[in-house]
């Protein structure tokens, strides 16, 4: 076991050149082995040097682009030495969620339509996928408002089970909580015991091949 402990990662705010660094030392890393990651790169036992690298630009201009669209938030977690080794995002609903569906999906619809896409990537079981889990968010917000969406929350590997996570999870849900807000994440089975640990209770499921995506709800807890 690695004998840092959560006092020797700080975290910050990030910036837009950070996107290199968390979609190649954190992001890939740490969602390899989830069943979205598998769900959209079927042949990952098979997937080449090249390949990967490819599949990292991409996430690298993904993160980038969610940067600039300045639609979520996000913090990093970074050793001593300043490498990023955590990332996690999050957006707030704050109006009417069925308005808010009626006009987001549109302007990302288009950014992704304009993007490249890896060749490893199967598109058919990606889109659909990603159907399942938008059905199952708006299954448990329709009637909700003031929520806090996660959307990002990932480790790398080596640093996993050293207070990360919990770290990153505690500014979130300090946030939440003095606004009165409800939050909400669609988790990998391996982060459910952390979003359990923080007040979320599991309230459906995504089956996919390469196991569930957990559906999670923690209520308002305003103090």
């Amino acid at each position: 076991m690695n004998p840092m402990l959560q006092t020797d990662f700080k975290l910050s705010s990030v910036e837009l050149s950070d996107a290199q660094g968390i979609g190649r030392h954190v992001e890939m890393p740490a969602m390899q082995n989830g069943p979205l990651y598998r769900t959209m790169f079927p042949q990952f036992n098979t997937i080449t040097e090249a390949q990967t690298e490819q599949i990292t630009r991409w996430y690298i201009e993904m993160i980038e682009d969610a940067f600039q669209a300045r639609e979520e938030r996000f913090l990093k977690a970074c050793s001593a030495d300043g490498t990023p080794v955590g990332f996690c995002g999050w957006t707030v609903i704050e109006q009417n969620y069925d308005r808010q569906q009626a006009g987001e999906p549109k302007r990302r619809e288009k950014a992704r339509k304009a993007s490249w896409l890896p060749d490893t990537l199967d598109v058919e079981g990606w889109v659909a996928l990603s159907k399942d889990l938008k059905a199952e968010r708006c299954r448990v917000l329709k009637d909700l408002d003031r929520i806090c969406r996660l959307t990002f929350m990932a480790v790398h590997p080596k640093y996993q089970r050293q207070g990360i996570g919990s770290m990153m999870m505690q500014s979130i849900c300090e946030e939440t909580d003095q606004q009165g807000r409800c939050a909400y994440v669609l988790a990998a089975p391996e982060g459910v015991s952390l979003y359990s640990k923080f007040g979320f209770e599991t309230v459906g499921r995504v089956e996919t091949t390469h196991g569930a995506i957990i559906s999670m709800f923690r209520p308002s807890q305003r103090p």
